[in-house]
């Protein structure tokens, strides 16, 4: 059970119980905000390595090297009828190497190879882009510059140059107060990289944030990559290890580079892309990624890449100069995307419910129409409810938790004279049922645990998981692979299925527990009241379970019920599972995996906002013969309602389930 204060723990089972719902529509989804990019520019230039920064005042810089030729634009106005198209050349540049800009106020930074391959220039200008300064070389080296990058801080205008030396050498060159160091320190973690096709970098006020494409050592593979250099969030100089955002094999056609790294929102980081593939649609589609929300550090899994507008075999420049505000180009487009607001609904609310079950999450709200359309409410977006009671100083609201929800349909009517706007909401788990990973992986025997597979698996659509089990599920490494077409909700139930570990819905995220067995509520006279017990009895999914491993075979039985019911057998793979107690411990945590989510009964109370799946519970009912009977929670309700013509309702409905 979630902890909630005694204020409202004594509220809750008092006669003069108020309800308190509130109702927030985020443009976010599981945390992440949602990005609606919308195309301002569509021109014919060329494509070619380019760059993107936005100036204090607004104005937006782009740079190009078009075959040599450096050439920045400046648009003071940004909007859909700017001259995006106006561009003045400013000097030479190696061919077919990257640009980078960086903007902190009005100085705005160009980092470019200079004609001849070998040497990192800079030009800077004072007045956000209006004019520039004479080129200056920051360092000459000994071997071809290939891909450059450019992050500034921007509370004291430090800032760090990243470009690729060869074929793989990343290196940084850094400006403290002013000054740039005199040559370039190599990275760290060149030996996990065979070779390097493109560096992305910023500043995000504590650390260098780097998008990084290239091979893989000694595999080959293609992929990207996210990393950080430690600036003070980090210790200065200390470089992260590498995290995959992408890959293919190294026989693969596809190819990766044109990296991009922004933080829409102020604390989201983002990456993109560019990814070619040989006899496959005309140029290089862009694609989009974001780690979980909340996930600091580097984050070691990444969103299944999404597909953008764009197309360039150089990617899309990005900038986010404000939390409220992203922006995207390639040389003939450009994007921008506006950050939704949060809108509180609560005062609309005519209806309110949910239903949680093991592996489904469903809700659903009507709103008051009358006060007007509410442009806000889109599919997509994110619904957190939050049920409670006015039971804190002052009459001030308090709750236990909230579900968050996406949004899956919008109706808007008009029934008896009355406009209400009806809000059809889905869950984590409804998410992962509709998410199929582009490509096949798999990871070998002894790779990763249960725990890192179900986390890969969840934080590829973009959602978070926390918490921890047992032995069975951190110390397990079994092989596992995920099948082509498969749901990501498939292959997660069979990492859970000879588990004894419960995942339930937390916020934005997923949480692993082991459940408990001592009840946390108790139910009846003197208790919390309960309006409606009713119990049932049916035969179970499965009484027999036998785990098949690579070596035996384990059997676990529910012996009472295969005596009453008729036998009840479940198959379950266990690669993990070797020889002495393996094999039954995995029949067993199967069958009683069965046995948790099976339906007993239902209990109807007054609502409870401390309750949670697979909470343990007790119930006492003199007329059903109950006395402190245990159950677990294996469905979870809240239905609140004041719809007029209706009887108001604002209730906990509890399936029960049977004891492991």
């Amino acid at each position: 059970m979630r902890p909630i204060p005694a204020s409202l723990r004594a509220h809750q089972r008092g006669p003069d119980r108020l309800p308190h719902v509130r109702a927030i529509v985020r443009a976010e989804r599981w945390g992440v905000p949602l990005l609606p990019w919308e195309r301002l520019y569509e021109g014919d230039e060329r494509d070619c390595p380019h760059a993107l920064a936005i100036a204090g005042d607004g104005t937006v810089i782009r740079a190009r090297n078009d075959a040599g030729a450096l050439a920045v634009s400046r648009v003071s106005n940004p909007g859909a009828g700017s001259a995006w198209g106006a561009w003045t050349e400013l000097g030479k540049a190696e061919a077919e190497t990257g640009v980078a800009l960086a903007a902190r106020g009005s100085e705005v930074l160009l980092l470019y190879v200079a004609s001849g391959g070998r040497a990192l220039a800079l030009r800077r200008s004072a007045d956000g882009g209006a004019t520039w300064a004479a080129a200056r070389t920051l360092v000459r080296e000994s071997a071809d510059i290939g891909w450059v990058a450019l992050g500034v801080r921007a509370s004291n205008g430090d800032a760090c140059a990243f470009y690729t030396q060869g074929t793989d050498v990343l290196k940084r060159l850094r400006r403290r107060e002013g000054a740039w160091d005199a040559s370039g320190t190599n990275w760290t973690r060149g030996g996990k990289v065979a070779a390097l096709t493109g560096v992305a970098a910023m500043h995000d006020g504590r650390d260098y944030r780097l998008i990084v494409s290239g091979r893989a050592r000694p595999s080959g593979r293609k992929q990207v990559w996210s990393a950080f250099l430690g600036d003070s969030g980090f210790p200065a100089g200390f470089w992260s290890g590498l995290s995959v955002i992408a890959e293919s094999d190294a026989s693969s056609a596809r190819e990766f580079g044109g990296p991009g790294v922004f933080q829409p929102g102020g604390l989201d980081q983002r990456a993109c892309f560019a990814a070619r593939d040989a006899g496959g649609e005309p140029g290089s589609r862009v694609y989009t990624s974001h780690p979980p929300a909340s996930v600091s550090g580097n984050p070691e899994g990444w969103s299944e890449p999404e597909p953008h507008e764009a197309t360039s075999a150089y990617g899309l420049a990005v900038a986010t100069p404000e939390a409220g505000t992203a922006w995207g180009s390639t040389p003939d487009g450009v994007w921008r995307a506006r950050l939704g607001r949060s809108l509180d609904v609560s005062e609309r609310i005519v209806e309110a419910s949910w239903r949680l079950a093991p592996f489904a999450t469903r809700a659903r709200l009507v709103l008051d129409g009358s006060g007007g359309a509410l442009p806000e409410l889109a599919p997509g977006r994110t619904v957190e409810i939050a049920p409670g009671y006015p039971s804190g100083a002052g009459g001030g609201p308090e709750y236990g938790g909230a579900v968050h929800a996406v949004i899956d349909d919008v109706t808007r009517e008009r029934d008896a004279g009355q406009a209400r706007v009806v809000l059809e909401c889905s869950g984590h788990w409804e998410r992962l049922a509709a998410w199929r990973p582009s490509q096949v992986w798999q990871a070998a025997a002894g790779e990763h645990s249960r725990e890192r597979l179900f986390w890969r698996l969840c934080a590829s659509a973009g959602i978070r998981v926390s918490g921890q089990g047992g032995e069975d599920w951190s110390g397990s490494r079994p092989a596992f692979a995920v099948s082509p077409g498969e749901s990501v909700l498939s292959a997660a139930r069979r990492l859970l299925g000879t588990s004894r570990v419960a995942v339930l819905a937390s916020g934005d995220g997923l949480a692993v527990s082991e459940p408990g067995a001592e009840a946390v509520e108790r139910f009846g006279e003197g208790e919390h009241p309960a309006a409606r017990v009713a119990l049932g009895d049916g035969a179970p999914a499965s009484n027999w379970v036998r785990a098949q491993g690579p070596v035996v075979d384990a059997d676990a039985h529910d012996f009472a019920s295969i005596y009453r019911d008729g036998q009840r057998l479940r198959l379950v793979r266990s690669l993990d599972a070797g020889t002495g107690a393996q094999p039954l411990d995995r029949a067993a945590a199967s069958l009683e995996r069965d046995r948790r989510e099976q339906h007993a009964g239902v209990l109807v109370a007054p609502f409870h906002p401390g309750l949670e799946l697979f909470d343990a519970i007790s119930v006492t009912d003199e007329r059903l013969g109950l006395r402190e009977r245990s159950f677990r929670i294996v469905e979870l309700g809240m239905e609140y309602s004041r719809r007029p013509g209706r009887r108001p309702r604002y209730d906990s409905v509890v399936g029960l389930g049977e004891m492991d």
